[in-house]
């Protein structure tokens, strides 16, 4: 196989494969009806460990001691996953603490900031959530068409260069 087909065929695959990676950590969800959320921090490890990727399904029933549940936290600003330690029903909220610490967390968990409990999760792959990454993976993907493109291009005009040589020399 000439240089520039191998080259046009390895980045044609790299493309194909981020365009699968990237379709599928969103078609997926919208599927299952849950949403993605990087873990970002270790107080639920060994179970949810950070840097993987929690898929939250919205659930509309109250949580119960010892489920493991999604919250907003500080004005939805982050958002973390722990285990009920307690519901309060006079002030409305949750009591939490993380599996991997001693004590429980501080302040109380709001109903209003429930967002849902934990559906599945995947380790190590929750830099695919983030922004800086995907626009990392956008300039990436772009920049290898680009190549590929030129690649291809220059494959043709040699092509065709060594496609009339050999016509002209059948000629004579």
């Amino acid at each position: 196989m000439n240089y520039y087909k191998k080259i046009t065929v390895f980045y044609g695959a790299v493309i194909v494969f981020f365009f699968l990676l990237t379709t599928l950590t969103i078609v997926i969800p919208r599927l299952l009806e849950v949403t993605p959320y990087v873990v970002e921090d270790n107080k639920m490890a060994p179970k949810y460990s950070k840097g993987g990727l929690l898929f939250v399904r919205p659930n509309r029933r109250q949580a119960q001691a010892g489920d493991s549940i999604t919250y907003y936290e500080n004005q939805g600003q982050s958002v973390k996953t722990r285990r009920v330690l307690s519901v309060d029903e006079k002030i409305n909220g949750y009591f939490v603490k993380g599996d991997n610490v001693s004590n429980a967390e501080m302040g109380l968990v709001h109903f209003r900031n429930f967002i849902g409990k934990p559906a599945f999760y995947l380790p190590y792959i929750g830099f695919l959530v983030n922004t800086q990454f995907m626009n990392m993976v956008k300039a990436s993907l772009f920049l290898l068409a680009i190549l590929l493109t030129l690649l291809t291009i220059l494959y043709q005009k040699s092509y065709y260069s060594k496609k009339e040589i050999l016509e002209k020399t059948c000629d004579e």
